[in-house]
C-alpha cells in the first residue's frame, strides 16, 4: 500500500492531468488541481520517490496557479482603470478616489507579481539546475564556481536526507543539512529564530486575524532562509532541535531576527569570534 501511494501522479503525468484539466475548465480547475495537488502532498510527503530536493522544485510549479489568479485580478483592476480614464469629468467627480488609487497603483504591482510567480513557477519546474534551491546548496558549497551538475548537488542534500533524517513538518534535518524552502549547511547557522505573529485585518464585515508562523535561519553569509509552517509544535521543535546542533547559535523570536540580520560589520565580526571560541570550547570539552 506504501508503495502504491508514492505512485499517485507520478512526475509528469501530474503535469499531463494539470493541464488536461485547465484546457476543459479553465479557472474552474484551479480548486480541483488544488486538491489533487494536496493528495499527491499527502501520499508523497517529502519526495522519496523522486528525491527530496526535485520533488521541492516540482512543487513550486503550484505557484503557476496563483500566478493565473494574481494575473486575473490584475487585468481586472487595469479594466476598471481603463474605464474609469474614458470617462468625463462629471465621473471622476464621483469617482472613490481610494477606488482609483487601488486600481492604478494594485493593477501594475499585482501584474509584474504575477509574471515573477509564473516565471519562478516555470523555472524551478522544469529548469531545477536554475532553481532557486539549486542556487542556495551552490553557494554555500567551498568552491561555488566549480559545483558539481544539479543532479549532484540534490544528491549531496537526500542522501544526507536519508540517513535516519528527523523531520518537522515539511522541514527535514539531516546530519549535515537542513531542507525547508531552501536548504542550509548546519555548520554554517548562526541565527535561529523562531517567528510567531498574528495579524488583524480590519473589513467592512469584522475582523479577520491570520498567523504567521516562520522559521527564519540566519548562515555565516548572513543570508536568510524563511521556511512557513502550519503547526507551532513542529516550528519550536525544528528551532529547539537546531539548537542542540549548533548551540553556540543566537536564538530568538520574532523581531529578534530583523535585529540580527541588520547587525553592523564590526557586530558581525564580533559575534563570529565568540561563536568560534565558544564552538572551541565545546570541542575541547567533548574531546576530554
Amino acid at each position: 500500500m506504501k508503495e502504491k501511494n508514492r505512485r499517485f501522479l507520478p512526475w509528469p503525468w501530474n503535469i499531463v492531468v494539470y493541464a488536461l484539466l485547465i484546457v476543459a475548465l479553465r479557472l474552474f480547475a484551479i480548486p480541483i488541481i488544488l486538491i489533487l495537488v494536496g493528495i499527491r502532498r499527502k501520499n508523497n510527503p517529502h519526495g522519496v520517490s523522486e528525491g527530496y530536493c526535485l520533488s521541492r522544485t516540482r512543487k513550486r510549479l503550484v505557484w503557476l496557479i496563483w500566478a493565473l489568479v494574481v494575473l486575473a485580478v490584475s487585468a481586472a483592476l487595469l479594466w476598471m482603470l481603463k474605464v474609469g480614464l474614458g470617462q468625463d469629468r462629471a465621473y471622476w467627480e464621483t469617482m472613490d478616489y481610494v477606488t482609483l488609487a487601488v486600481c492604478g497603483i494594485g493593477g501594475p504591482l499585482l501584474l509584474i507579481g504575477g509574471l515573477y510567480l509564473g516565471y519562478a513557477a516555470v523555472r524551478d519546474t522544469f529548469f531545477p539546475e536554475k532553481s532557486a534551491l539549486a542556487k542556495s546548496i551552490r553557494s554555500q558549497l567551498p568552491y561555488p564556481d566549480e559545483a558539481p551538475p544539479v543532479a549532484e548537488l540534490f544528491a549531496m542534500v537526500d542522501n544526507d536526507l536519508q540517513d535516519d533524517p528527523l523531520w518537522f513538518g515539511s522541514v527535514g534535518i539531516g546530519r549535515e543539512w537542513v531542507l525547508g524552502d531552501g536548504a542550509n549547511r548546519i555548520d554554517r547557522i548562526r541565527g535561529i529564530f523562531v517567528v510567531d505573529k498574528i495579524h488583524r485585518h480590519h473589513t467592512e464585515t469584522g475582523t479577520r486575524t491570520s498567523r504567521e508562523l516562520n522559521l527564519v535561519l540566519i548562515d555565516d553569509r548572513w543570508q536568510r532562509t524563511v521556511t512557513s509552517f502550519h503547526d507551532k509544535r513542529d516550528l519550536q521543535a525544528a528551532a529547539d532541535c537546531l539548537a542542540l546542533r549548533v548551540p553556540e547559535a543566537r536564538r530568538g523570536e520574532n523581531d529578534a531576527s530583523i535585529d540580527f540580520w541588520t547587525m553592523d560589520e564590526e557586530e558581525r565580526e564580533c559575534f563570529e569570534r565568540e561563536f568560534r571560541q565558544k564552538q572551541s570550547r565545546r570541542a575541547a570539552g567533548r574531546a576530554q
